[in-house]
């Protein structure tokens, strides 16, 4: 799913995690050990009741349909009492059934699928591949699409094409999401087996994506869309004064976990000093910044880039220079597109 709003956006981002628990171990979990319970319904109705409208909530973890009772109660409760909801939902596909899919029909939940990659890449790096694939099946066959994200690391930036190929595959694939890979979670350990990509590899399979996407798009009648380009496209044309990267970076982001703790992104997970409070009594809104990159005002795209993700940034200890190489690639692209 997309927390990236790149806009000064009016609307408030509730993450609720229904579960820290998953049923996949991943070699880059950002949820490690992280919260290990489920959410009682009370706890999420407070959160709720906390929120000011319009209001955007999203299921996260953990793997939340491990908890999808949880789910179902808060698109009961929200809906009943709140006048602009949406819902979202980012999960890793390998539990979606018949119960998931009547929930995302009736309360329009929107969907993202973790994947990344074909099938060896996915296996490798997240397991039960098989499984989410029947699950985005699943979705087609009731007629909704899906996203899929995938996190980027030194294992699969030279093959970020693969992406593209499985979205032709799928068939109902709305877009796909890049994440840099940070330092959380496993992902932080010291016996993590992957590590962040090489600047030189990174531009390099942002290129190659974008080329391969061009020309697959030629085929298809409904365009595979990356959202990094599309928000790079929208940014260059439409030029924003002083963007906000996300909804935590504004302030607006509100990720509650199972015990009701709550901080603005779920990568900051009970880190001390970026607790907000907790919903059972009050939480506290914090926008969070990291330091800026000191050749950014040298750039010719600084006036409308929304600048480095802040959480990232924070945990790799200040500005990390990938997501430069990222948002300037992608300037660069669209800059020569148009």
């Amino acid at each position: 799913m997309d927390e990236h709003n790149y806009q000064n956006d009016q609307r408030s981002l509730l993450v609720l995690w229904p579960t820290g628990k998953c049923n996949l171990a991943c070699r880059y979990c950002y949820a490690a050990g992280v919260c290990q319970q489920d959410m009682e319904a009370e706890v999420a109705v407070q959160a709720i009741d906390l929120m000011r409208e319009p209001l955007n909530i999203q299921f996260a973890g953990g793997e939340p349909l491990l908890n999808i009772s949880l789910i179902k109660t808060v698109c009961e409760y929200a809906s009943a009492h709140k006048q602009d909801v949406r819902f979202s939902i980012q999960t890793n596909g390998s539990l979606i059934d018949a119960n998931a899919i009547g929930l995302i029909k009736q309360y329009k939940i929107a969907s993202g699928v973790s994947l990344d990659g074909r099938i060896e890449t996915n296996e490798y790096l997240r397991g039960d591949t098989f499984q989410v694939i029947k699950g985005i099946n699943l979705l087609y066959e009731a007629g909704l699409a899906t996203n899929i994200n995938a996190v980027v690391s030194d294992y699969n930036v030279s093959k970020l094409t693969e992406l593209v190929d499985m979205a032709v595959y799928l068939g109902n694939i709305n877009g796909i999401g890049l994440d840099l890979l940070r330092k959380a979670g496993q992902g932080a350990s010291p016996q993590a087996t992957l590590k962040q990509a090489d600047k030189d590899e990174l531009r390099q399979g942002l290129r190659d994506l974008y080329a391969y996407t061009q020309n697959i798009n030629k085929s298809l009648d409904n365009k595979i869309i990356i959202r990094e380009f599309e928000k790079a496209r929208i940014l260059w044309q439409t030029r924003p004064q002083e963007p906000s990267y996300c909804y935590a970076a504004q302030g607006q982001s509100f990720v509650v976990l199972p015990n009701g703790d709550c901080y603005p992104c779920g990568s900051l997970a009970e880190i001390p000093q970026y607790y907000m409070g907790n919903v059972s009594e009050s939480v506290k809104s914090l926008a969070i910044s990291c330091k800026p990159y000191e050749g950014c005002t040298l750039c010719e795209y600084h006036s409308f880039c929304p600048g480095a993700c802040p959480s990232r940034g924070l945990l790799n200890g200040g500005f990390d220079e990938l997501d430069c190489v990222m948002r300037k690639t992608t300037f660069d692209l669209i800059k020569e597109e148009l």
